[in-house]
């Protein structure tokens, strides 16, 4: 696993429950927690482009340790939904639209 410069991590795949870092913003492929493609701990640091990890319109469960409020944008920028401090789901297959990842 190697630590990007941006300070998100390519996560391996796998197939059993994921658990995801205290101070993380961890966001998967599935549902149920399994196949993380997405860490950061960092916060104020921008957006990422969820293509870039396989994860564009994609994130089917999610975990946010973070102490903020995660943002999904669309392609232009508009909030298609967002997770708040402490929020998980096993199953976001409702949630759509999302193109980057803004903490």
């Amino acid at each position: 696993m190697a630590l990007a410069t941006t300070g998100a991590v390519a996560a391996p795949q796998a197939s059993a429950v994921e658990a995801c870092r205290a101070n993380g913003l961890c966001l998967y492929y599935n549902t149920g927690f399994t196949d993380m493609h997405f860490v950061t701990e960092r916060t104020g640091a921008g957006c990422w482009g969820l293509n870039a990890f396989g994860l564009d319109e994609h994130v089917n469960s999610y975990v946010n340790n973070l102490p903020v409020t995660v943002y999904m944008r669309r392609v232009n920028w508009d909030i298609a939904w967002s997770i708040r401090p402490g929020g998980s789901s096993s199953n976001s297959t409702p949630f759509v639209g999302e193109a980057y990842v803004c903490t």
